[in-house]
């Protein structure tokens, strides 16, 4: 695995529940292609996360998404594709673009991976046939920001300050603006590809609900 990853993983730190496995062995039939490994390991590991209560990382469930769904990974690109194209369609005219903006399957097409509550999306830019040299790209109303970098090195520049759209995507609220705020921890358990609800365990529910304290009790100490 990557160095990338490993950093990534040490940031984070161990969790103390297992999700269910994600049979990736399917992507290729299901999904047209095999997905990075560093976002893979990330699924197997930790499941469904949302990082600072705000910004959540896409998870495939086995169980359908909505009614006639196909449920697993075919189910995840469709839900993925769905809500990561009707965001291009209601904002692509706010900024300047040459032409419309690829999706996957599309050649060098976005494919989303997490999103936030402002519902910018989070993609790999499918520039070339292998996966693990797809550079990270975020869609926000009004520019398509790049990141020359996988899934695991983005997550981490991100969680340690590196980024310069930090605050945007992890919508830091302006104390100036809108007050105290209490403090969230820096990830949250969400479900898994049985459909296991991990944060239910802890009493987290959606994005904004995580516990107004920085412990997290989901994590070896």
């Amino acid at each position: 695995m990557t160095e990338a990853w490993d950093r990534l993983r040490a940031i984070m730190g161990e969790p103390v529940y297992t999700p269910a496995r994600v049979p990736w062995e399917l992507a290729p039939a299901e999904l047209g292609v095999q997905l990075p490994s560093d976002y893979r390991a990330f699924v197997d590991l930790y499941g469904g996360v949302s990082l600072n209560g705000e910004w959540g990382v896409y998870t495939p469930s086995e169980k359908p998404s909505f009614y006639e769904a196909p449920g697993g990974l075919a189910d995840w690109r469709i839900t993925n594709d769905l809500d990561l194209r009707d965001q291009i369609e209601g904002e692509e005219h706010r900024w300047d673009q040459p032409g419309p903006t690829p999706v996957f399957p599309d050649p060098g097409g976005l494919l989303s991976w997490g999103w936030n509550s402002n519902h910018n999306q989070c993609c790999w830019l499918t520039t070339g046939p292998d996966p693990e040299q797809w550079p990270v790209a975020v869609f926000y109303e009004d520019r398509l920001d790049h990141f020359d970098g996988g899934f695991a090195e983005f997550v981490a520049t991100v969680l340690t300050g590196g980024y310069a759209a930090e605050d945007e995507l992890l919508v830091r609220a302006d104390p100036e603006v809108w007050g105290p705020q209490p403090a969230r921890p820096l990830w949250s358990p969400k479900s898994d590809w049985a459909g296991r609800n991990w944060g239910a365990d802890w009493g987290i529910e959606g994005f904004l609900d995580a516990p107004g304290s920085t412990e997290m009790p989901w994590v070896r100490t």
